[in-house]
């Protein structure tokens, strides 16, 4: 067994400690926010952890009253004076799988020198170089992945800010609706690993994902899983935005990952006809048990209300069908080429 496989058909063991973990950290968390109460938050990320820091910025910023930014740990150093006035008066959220990359650790460390901001560290290893800057370390070391390619880590790290927002805005919902996810998760991914393997043994060399809302972060990230561990050039788009140009790529060797979300449905189904037409190999993932859009595969992700928490399913499909895909075409899924587990500069 690859160390990817495990870590991924496994993750539902680190998803129910990481609950855990956060109803048992909650006080905290809230005592954190009363004693620092800025409406401003600056997420932070490199690679894998930035593209959920944009999922961080669309959850905080659907806040009543909260203005939330997503940066680049490398376009932070290289940028700084440019982002000034983003970071003065922010807490930072700071999210790595190590916290051991150079541009997060720098980027950190410059801000607590200029700003003194108030920083939220959510890594997977304990004791490591971002926590000296930090006033909250939020640390899910028995997540951490061995493989080179996040998918247990990415997972975790993803429900993190989903918790982190709902104790901000106090949205019990969504932690009901986190707990319906983590319990339903190793069912979930039994059910439907062996569709997945038929849709890997399929002739695609391409994949688009699209997504919209909060889940924007796990959408890129799953779009990089088909990169890293297949080696398969992965895409992401907005739903609707993918109209906007790119779909002229799309055909039938094209495997189209559509998250059919919980707003205006008739834009998305006139969406999904769009994308029939192209002759690809369409996968709907949705709330719906029923193949109700005609697509080639449509995969129910239980009766999740929250946006955000779709999100935790969703990216299961990706990590799967990337693993899958590395396995047929005899690629080692563990150790991709020319990738390293974290940057030092």
């Amino acid at each position: 067994m690859f160390l990817t496989e495990k870590e991924i058909m496994e993750q539902h063991v680190a998803l129910t400690r990481t609950f855990q973990y956060f109803i048992e950290n909650k006080a905290v968390i809230e005592e954190f926010f009363q004693q620092h109460t800025e409406k401003k938050f600056l997420f932070l990320g490199c690679g894998s952890s930035y593209m959920l820091a944009k999922t961080g910025q669309r959850k905080f910023a659907a806040c009543r009253d909260t203005a939330a930014n997503a940066i680049a740990g490398g376009d932070y150093l290289v940028n700084k004076e440019f982002y000034e006035e983003t970071v003065r008066g922010s807490i930072v959220v700071v999210l790595s799988r190590s916290g051991q990359t150079t541009e997060i650790v720098e980027s950190v460390k410059e801000m607590k020198k200029r700003y003194n901001n108030p920083v939220i560290s959510i890594s997977a290893k304990a004791d490591n170089d971002v926590m000296p800057y930090s006033n909250l370390d939020l640390t899910l070391d028995w997540c951490y992945d061995q493989s080179v390619s996040q998918t247990r880590t990415v997972t975790n790290l993803y429900m993190a800010v989903l918790f982190l927002a709902a104790i901000y805005q106090e949205d019990n919902s969504v932690i009901a609706d986190l707990f319906r996810a983590v319990l339903e998760n190793k069912e979930y991914k039994e059910e439907n690993r062996g569709r997945l393997r038929k849709i890997a043994g399929r002739e695609w060399d391409n994949v688009v994902i699209l997504a919209d809302g909060p889940v924007v972060g796990v959408g890129e990230e799953g779009a990089l899983a088909f990169t890293e561990i297949a080696m398969i050039p992965g895409r992401f788009f907005h739903l609707l935005d993918y109209r906007h140009g790119p779909m002229v790529l799309n055909d039938e060797r094209t495997l189209t990952i559509v998250l059919v979300g919980p707003g205006e449905n008739q834009l998305q189904t006139d969406m999904l006809e769009d994308l029939k037409a192209r002759k690809c190999i369409l996968i709907t993932v949705s709330t719906e048990k029923e193949n109700i859009y005609g697509a080639d595969e449509n995969i129910y992700i239980g009766d999740i209300k929250d946006f955000g928490v779709m999100g935790i399913p969703f990216i299961f499909i990706m990590q799967c069908l990337a693993y899958e895909k590395a396995v047929i075409k005899g690629t080692n899924p563990d150790a991709p080429i020319g990738l390293d587990a974290f940057i030092t500069l």
